[in-house]
């Protein structure tokens, strides 16, 4: 396990990868000083109009400088707010490209739904530190002056007093050790609790299909709960600082009655003394709190910005390092002695070779953890083989440049992701190039989307909603599969194309993505025989190895596994 940072250390890390507005906190510094030095000038003013000073020029003066302080009171946070958001705005788009950039099994790994509070939810404590720092840096002034002034009208009650003050910073750094933990288990449960809800409301028409809504009603109160553990826990500790706050107020009472008392009956301060002392105390107390509750924010933001400094830990994916993809008519994929298994530890393939013809159309098959969806991450370059080698024609995967892979391939998966926005947007996501109405009409005709876009108010205009959910299971595969074919790509992956397909109209999609793919290489992967059988290459895989392959005669004689999956769907 890493070692943990030390405060400093986490938060040069974390404040290194971002363009901070430091302008603007030196003016809220600046404004702040003024402020402080404002408040001075407010309380000497009462001081002098409770002496009975009442005279136009000193109640003028009082109101001009209540009206002064007001205003820098009301600008200060408003810079202050201003700059946070500047600041919030630089994080989570560093976050956001982090997270695009992350390699897909450490993409695959993390919840997508943590993902979205970290960038959401977490980044909203990036600025306490920033902040707290300025602001306790005007408040330290701002506590000074205000002990100097104490001083200077009473200097053994000022001693009394701030002999008060190292009580107070014991406290408050006692709650702010504690602070670190709250935050950082009430962000975690936040996360948590978004991660359930983002799972379980997306699958609503499961759980009722299922009868699960008692199951889910307990389930979903357990991470409820944790969250109001966290947020309770976190209201109990807010409420000690204020009762920590509380009783050192009432101890610089308790001091200034008695000591004043004294100092009053010796006739070293005069009768109302006490009330002009209370005056600059109140002062002397407000830049305390500040100061003491910056400890407490920077605490708390190291506790809530621990996961986003993780994921910003996180080594990124170098699409343009490798070698330029070289082109060639050897079209051909082969796994040479390919090993391979994820980071749980799970062995996926073992001592993998075959050949994949270029220019044909080869179905893999083998029961369900038999590696199939794995090569064709594998040859994609969305993973590196633990041992062996990958090669897509001239080109070594891991040596090529990623982004030149992935633009060869096109890859339909059994479910495929839609995003808000019109048909249209959906089919042309991911073109680099600009796009007719006739090509987008042809790539929609062979997917057979047009057979129910016609139907639609607004045709390929018509909006989608989130994640396409207005659309049927089948019109979505039909939609991702025209976003395929309209790219063009050079290899074509189908992993479980059809599965949300009747078998009629998936076999019709089937042939045109055949005959669109003429003389290009496409790897699928499928359950139906008939479609299988119908491949020009077969390769049969057991148990993360290569069972067999060949043709789908040769595969009759030399696979028994190929035998069996034949009978069990009666195909000859």
């Amino acid at each position: 396990m890493k070692k943990e940072k030390n405060v400093l250390q986490f938060f040069l890390n974390f404040y290194r990868r971002f363009s901070i507005p430091w302008w603007l906190y030196l003016v809220t510094f600046g404004v702040g000083i003024v402020y402080a030095e404002a408040g001075m000038r407010v309380s000497q003013y009462l001081v002098r109009v409770n002496k009975g000073e009442l005279y136009n020029s000193v109640i003028l003066s009082y109101v001009f400088m209540m009206l002064f302080n007001a205003l820098l009171g009301f600008l200060r946070p408003l810079v202050m707010a201003y700059a946070d958001q500047r600041v919030i705005l630089r994080v989570r788009s560093a976050l956001w490209r982090k997270i695009l950039h992350l390699p897909m099994e450490v993409f695959e790994k993390e919840q997508p739904s943590s993902l979205v509070s970290a960038v959401t939810n977490d980044v909203t404590q990036a600025t306490m530190v920033i902040g707290g720092v300025f602001s306790g840096a005007a408040s330290l002034f701002g506590f000074a002056r205000a002990c100097m002034i104490l001083y200077q009208y009473n200097a053994p009650l000022s001693v009394y007093l701030l002999l008060c003050i190292p009580v107070a910073v014991a406290v408050f750094i006692l709650v702010g050790k504690l602070q670190y933990t709250i935050m950082k288990k009430r962000y975690a449960s936040l996360n948590q609790m978004t991660t359930f809800f983002s799972e379980h409301l997306s699958a609503g028409k499961y759980v009722k299909a299922q009868v699960m809504e008692e199951k889910e009603l307990e389930s979903g109160f357990a991470a409820i709960d944790s969250r109001y553990r966290a947020d309770v826990y976190y209201a109990f500790m807010s409420q000690i600082q204020t009762l920590a706050h509380s009783i050192y107020s009432l101890l610089t009472t308790i001091v200034m009655a008695v000591g004043g008392s004294r100092l009053i009956r010796a006739g070293k301060m005069e009768a109302t003394g006490i009330n002009m002392f209370s005056t600059y105390m109140t002062q002397v107390n407000m830049y305390l709190a500040e100061l003491l509750t910056v400890w407490q924010n920077v605490m708390g933001s190291k506790g809530a910005l621990t996961h986003v400094s993780e994921i910003l830990d996180l080594d990124e994916e170098d699409a343009q390092k490798g070698k330029v993809w070289i082109e060639s008519q050897n079209q051909d994929i082969v796994f040479k002695n390919v090993n391979f298994g994820y980071q749980d530890g799970t062995e996926i393939l073992h001592d993998f070779s075959v050949r994949i013809p270029g220019g044909k159309m080869t179905a893999v098959v083998g029961d369900n953890g038999s590696g199939k969806s794995t090569i064709m991450k594998l040859m994609q370059g969305f993973y590196q083989p633990d041992s062996g080698e990958i090669r897509v024609g001239e080109n070594l995967i891991g040596e090529t440049k990623l982004q030149d892979v992935h633009k060869r391939f096109g890859y339909v998966l059994q479910s495929n992701p839609l995003l808000s926005g019109t048909i249209r947007d959906n089919i042309l996501y991911g073109t680099d190039r600009p796009v007719s109405e006739e090509k987008l009409r042809k790539a929609a005709e062979e997917a057979r989307v047009d057979s129910f876009v016609e139907s639609l108010p607004n045709g390929y205009d018509t909006m989608l909603g989130e994640a396409g959910n207005r659309l049927s299971g089948g019109q979505r595969q039909r939609l991702a599969i025209a976003r395929t074919l309209i790219m063009q790509p050079d290899y074509l992956i189908l992993d479980e194309a059809g599965a949300s397909l009747d078998h009629d109209t998936y076999m019709k999609i089937y042939h045109g993505i055949r005959q669109k793919m003429k003389g290009h290489t496409v790897v699928f992967i499928a359950h139906d025989m008939r479609e299988i059988a119908e491949a020009d290459y077969l390769i049969v895989m057991h148990h993360g190895r290569l069972e067999a392959c060949g043709t789908h005669e040769e595969l009759q004689k030399t696979s028994r596994t190929y035998q069996e999956y034949l009978q069990s769907q009666k195909v000859s």
